[in-house]
């Protein structure tokens, strides 16, 4: 029998991911434009691969938090703990990283553009996925 913790279904999640993704991927936006004002260089096509990178982590962690939450005990929690390294990791290559993929040179302001934007999507996947799947 299944209990009611584990009613979850992979609509709901995604749903939820949809939702988190959407949110981040427009107040990564407004910070892009923010950031700008305050100095930051935007790199040439940023605006494109901040909506596809405020999007794809969110919608990949709400597909996995179904997994978990579905078929693990105690996988709510197991799923918040990996995100929170996840977010925390993926801070390495915003202050080391000297170049982007396609070989632009990155500035002093990168940290300024891009360090909040990792805080903005990682929080609303870490909370609205649980919150907006119910």
């Amino acid at each position: 029998m299944m209990t009611q913790s584990n009613t979850i279904t992979l609509s709901s999640a995604l749903k939820a991911g949809l939702i988190a993704g959407l949110i981040g991927a427009g107040v990564n936006h407004l910070w892009s434009f923010l950031a700008g004002v305050l100095g930051a260089t935007i790199p040439p096509g940023f605006a494109v691969a901040v909506t596809i990178s405020s999007l794809l982590p969110v919608l990949i962690g709400a597909f996995l938090y179904f997994i978990f939450k579905r078929y693990m005990p105690k996988g709510q929690l197991l799923w918040m703990v990996i995100s929170i390294a996840f977010v925390l990791f993926s801070f390495y290559p915003v202050f080391t990283s000297t170049q982007l993929p396609d070989g632009t040179v990155l500035d002093e302001t990168f940290p300024l553009l891009t360090g909040p934007m990792h805080l903005f999507s990682g929080f609303l996947a870490i909370w609205g996925i649980p919150k907006w799947s119910k």
